[in-house]
């Protein structure tokens, strides 16, 4: 009967070692890394420009670039 229960017990716990079928971490393609924060010489901000973009933001096609680790080209 003791044997009966350990070798239950040891099924048990070797059934719970099994496949995890739950999340398993942040998937890198998804991660979004933001650019550090640009502090001008002065407080003077610039006077914006309709239809002027952000110059803090990254160039669409340095992004994917980026994101498989080599440096994207200076514009």
């Amino acid at each position: 009967m003791l044997r009966m229960m350990l070798g239950l017990g040891l099924c048990l716990a070797l059934a719970a070692c099994g496949r995890n079928t739950g999340p398993t971490g942040p998937d890198e393609s998804n991660v979004k890394t933001q650019e550090p924060l640009i502090i001008p010489a002065t407080n003077a901000l610039p006077a914006p420009t309709p239809g002027g973009t952000n110059p803090a933001d990254m160039p669409p096609r340095a992004a994917p670039v980026r994101q498989i680790g080599l440096r994207p080209p200076s514009a």
